[in-house]
């Protein structure tokens, strides 16, 4: 419980790395906001899950990307909770294009959702720890796109770049407010892994990724939302700043 009593807003958290993270939150002892632009199946089942793991838990739709919606949501997530403690930035929205073939809408709506939407909500949560004095964390889901480079990525790797120095500009602006600012780059990830489950087996990643990937398997949700409570828990109180890859040391040895 090394956040025991504490408020989190994870956004993008209807599933997959979201919902590992919300988890992985829940369990250290935060209650948590849920945010996604739909609530769906999926969206129930993370909300169970964290009232499952004994915590109060929230849905809070808003598309990120709006700043009137940002501010709508972190009003309702304030009155819900009364004040925010950490906040997850996750959300993901890309279409993979080969560079000629990108459209102004196609960049518009990656940069909006997967970087600006990451400054709207992390200026609304700065916002509020900043009025209360209590300090509070950042944390930015990034992605090994942001320091490699794949077919295709265009538009995705420069927003997982651009999340990379914001977060640096953050942490050295709050760091004198006590709020700390990091972010995580997952590498390839089994997504649809159950969270409490063993660790997928060295060997589970394809063959063809074996030499880039040195442990030889998939990171999890869980992996990453145990990061995420690193980061914002007592053991990581002197980590600010930092770019922390959560990819099986994919990034030592290039990228395929």
């Amino acid at each position: 419980m090394l956040l025991e009593g504490k408020k989190a807003l994870v956004t993008g958290a209807r599933r997959s790395i979201g919902r590992g993270i919300a988890q992985a939150l829940a369990e250290a002892g935060c209650d948590v906001g849920v945010n996604d632009v739909e609530r769906d199946a999926d969206a129930e089942k993370t909300l169970k899950l964290i009232e499952g793991a004994g915590r109060e838990a929230a849905y809070f739709d808003a598309d990120i990307s709006s700043a009137e919606a940002v501010n709508r949501m972190f009003e309702a997530f304030l009155d819900r909770f009364g004040r925010i403690d950490v906040l997850v930035n996750n959300p993901y929205a890309s279409e993979n294009r080969p560079f000629l073939e990108i459209t102004e809408a196609n960049w518009d709506r990656t940069l909006d959702v997967c970087l600006k939407g990451y400054f709207l909500c992390s200026q609304a949560a700065a916002r509020n720890m900043a009025e209360r004095g209590e300090g509070g964390s950042i944390v930015s889901i990034s992605s090994v796109h942001a320091r490699g480079v794949w077919a295709n990525d265009t538009c995705y790797g420069i927003a997982k770049a651009g999340i990379l120095r914001l977060t640096e500009s953050i942490a050295f602006e709050l760091a004198p407010l006590g709020i700390r600012c990091n972010a995580i780059l997952p590498g390839y990830m089994d997504t649809e892994h159950t969270f409490g489950q063993a660790p997928p087996q060295r060997g589970s990643a394809p063959d063809r990724l074996h030499g880039f990937i040195p442990t030889h398997r998939y990171g999890t949700p869980e992996d990453i939302g145990r990061a995420v409570v690193f980061l914002c828990g007592p053991h990581g109180a002197n980590v600010n700043g930092v770019s922390l890859p959560v990819d099986g040391g994919l990034l030592l040895g290039g990228v395929p």
